[in-house]
């Protein structure tokens, strides 16, 4: 675990918004956290801010907060959290806070994780917008939850006909922002009764390091299995792609390759008749 170690914060009860395979590992995922809906709906998000507003006040707003997404990415990065790398990266951005910020960005991302418990919904990039952090970051906006949502609802027939010929969806979102798009997308999914985790595969690109890891710290949490990408979609020259862990409990990359296999076997045997 590297140096900020936001999973040491305090113990919440666990519960998965989508099933994973693997209970076991998926315990180091603090992916939900049990809270009354309706009763702290909109609370914890005022916590968030509120917390986010005493934290490091030393520092411009959108230096903090994108210091608490690259520390967040970092903690939920399975493959690269214990290399020297993070590590380093870590140390250097943990090395510009007081110990009581770093204790601040522990309870901050414990809000966070119950934000996104009481509902799927685009977390970060709409705190994003209300702080008005796009002043600060040359002009970056997401697009609010509820234009999301429709957007994902004009979409979702043909991704939904996906699964009469195939055991999973695949989603491309070229231009991620943090995410809200494959959020929407799979909240309809789960209203209507089908599995994220286990039938929607997402692959998202974006040019904006902070976008790419809001994206991969919100997919991550929610369960939701994706390759993302930071890079140019234009030229498709990526400059880090990872996956979140959901795509490695649920074993996608041999289901992937299973998928092929048969989708090449059909083909073989459609040519034979």
């Amino acid at each position: 675990m590297s140096q900020l170690s936001m999973f040491d914060a305090p113990d919440m009860a666990i519960t998965p918004s989508v099933p994973v395979s693997d209970l076991t590992a998926a315990r180091a995922l603090p992916a939900v956290v049990s809270v009354p809906a309706r009763k702290v709906r909109g609370q914890t998000r005022q916590a968030f801010i509120d917390e986010f507003c005493q934290t490091a006040t030393y520092l411009r707003r959108s230096e903090v907060f994108r210091d608490f997404v690259t520390l967040a990415a970092s903690e939920l990065d399975l493959v690269r959290i214990h290399t020297p790398e993070s590590r380093a990266r870590c140390s250097q951005i943990i090395a510009r806070y007081k110990a009581s910020d770093i204790d601040r960005m522990h309870t901050l991302f414990s809000l966070m994780v119950a934000a996104l418990s009481e509902a799927h919904q685009d977390f970060l990039g709409s705190v994003y917008m209300e702080l008005e952090l796009g002043a600060d970051e040359m002009g970056q906006y997401f697009t609010p939850h509820s234009v999301s949502s429709l957007l994902a609802q004009l979409a979702a027939g043909d991704l939904l006909a996906q699964l009469k010929s195939c055991p999973f969806i695949s989603l491309q979102e070229p231009t991620s922002g943090a995410g809200g798009m494959v959020i929407a997308f799979a909240e309809i999914m789960l209203q209507a009764g089908l599995n994220p985790a286990t039938q929607l595969l997402v692959t998202t690109i974006d040019i904006d390091p902070l976008a790419a890891d809001m994206t991969f710290v919100q997919l991550s949490l929610l369960g939701i299995p994706a390759t993302v990408n930071t890079g140019n979609t234009l030229t498709l020259q990526m400059n880090l792609t990872r996956h979140t862990p959901v795509w490695f409990f649920n074993d996608w990359q041999e289901r992937i390759r299973s998928h092929e296999r048969i989708q090449a076997m059909r083909a073989f045997m459609s040519r034979l008749c």
